[in-house]
Order: structure tokens, then sequence, then C-alpha cells
């Protein structure tokens, strides 16, 4: 099955529309599961969406060190899929600031034998604190196949539960996968610390504090014409 997730605290569901839109635009799947803080959202999306409400985890205390940062416990989350799904063996995860502009099928043929992940290396970027190599998660295809038979998420979730990370599941994913890991080509996931790319398939638009300041971006246009198409304009 061709499966994607995306996760979102409340103030990110706006983000939400456009992100799958993009998607459904240029690839076929089988399901797009919503990681969110309710039941439903406030406005409808296409019926190939499931919700997870997960506001209600326990895999995570209120108390520890990464529960309240500037990136959630949303993020926690991303790293307790193989949990989550069970009947799953991969998913494709996608922030809610990145952009579909081609067809993505070919991430379900990527080779994840031994590997936890696949992602792309943040080429440009200075921060490296597990070694030569760290990989951004923002679009990353996980076996899950492979993380129930090792329970490497189990040492994981301890971690998070225990030690502060700046960016916390991206982090633990690099301390423990970045030698199981796949790379993906850079079109899969163009953004300011992946590089750039002639013709992406996804743009990853992070770091970026307020998608609505859209005309300061690279590659806004993609973002512009794509909330077009859903009839919202900022």
């Amino acid at each position: 099955m061709k499966c994607v997730v995306y996760s979102a605290s409340r103030n990110l569901y706006p983000y939400l529309k456009a992100a799958v839109h993009s998607l459904l635009k240029h690839t076929t799947v089988d399901k797009v599961y919503l990681l969110i803080e309710d039941d439903k959202l406030p406005f409808e999306m296409p019926d190939v969406c499931e919700i997870v409400n997960i506001s209600k985890q326990s895999y995570f205390r209120a108390s520890g060190p990464n529960f309240r940062t500037r990136f959630t416990y949303l993020s926690l989350m991303r790293v307790c899929y193989a949990k989550l799904f069970p009947d799953l063996d991969k998913i494709l995860q996608l922030d809610v600031d990145t952009i579909v502009t081609d067809d993505i099928s070919k991430l379900w043929d990527v080779d994840l034998n031994g590997k936890y992940f696949a992602a792309v290396e943040e080429y440009l970027s200075n921060w490296k604190p597990f070694g030569p190599k760290y990989y951004n998660i923002g679009v990353a295809m996980f076996n899950l196949d492979y993380i129930r038979k090792t329970h490497v998420d189990d040492d994981l979730i301890n971690d998070l539960n225990n030690k502060f990370y700046p960016y916390i599941d991206q982090d633990v994913w690099n301390k423990y996968g970045v030698t199981k890991a796949a790379d993906l080509d850079v079109i899969f996931n163009e953004s300011f610390v992946t590089g750039y790319t002639d013709h992406p398939a996804i743009i990853h638009y992070a770091g970026v504090k307020n998608w609505f300041d859209y005309g300061k971006m690279k590659r806004w246009e993609y973002l512009y014409e794509t909330r077009k198409e859903i009839g919202e304009e900022w």
C-alpha cells in the first residue's frame, strides 16, 4: 500500500489542505493519515484521508524535556509510526510545509532492506551532531517492518523522554539511524538545508516561520498556485 502521514498541531491545521492537495494532484496513494489533536478538522478533506487523534497518547509524559518546545509534542509522535500503524510495512512522512510538484510514486520502490528510513541529507547545514551525515526527515520513507524487528523505536521513545534534543524526532532518528539510512535524491526534498534542483518533486519550505509571507520564499509560486487551486487566497 502507498500510505502517507502528516502531523499537525492545531495552529498548523490550515497548512494541511494545501499540502495534501498537492500530493493527491500528482500521486495516487491508498491512504493519507493525518495525526492531529482532534477527532475532526474544521474543514473537509478528501475521502482518502483518515484522521488519527493522538491527543491521548501515552508514549510521552507532559513533563518530559521535549514535550513543550517550539516543535510541540506532535513531533515526538513521529517516532511511533511502527506502533501507530501495526499493519503497514512502510509509510512516507511529509511535513505540512511541503508542496508536491510531480509524481513521487517511485519513493515506494526505494530499497529499504536493512534500513530504518530513506531521506535526503542536509548537505548545506552545519548541524551534524552524530557524525558526518545528518538527514532531514521532513520527507522520509520509514521501514516500519524493520523498525519493529529491531525495536529501535523503543530506544528513541526512551531517549526523548529523558534528554532534550533541539530537533526532537529528527535528531534521534539521526542519532540511532544515520548508519541505517538510505539516501534520497534532493529532488524529493528541496530546501535551504538540503539544496536546490532544476526540477523538484517536493519543495520543503523548511525554516519559514510564516507561510503567509510566501512572497519572500524561494519557490513561493508553487505554494501560491496550490492555494489558488483549492480556492484559498492569502
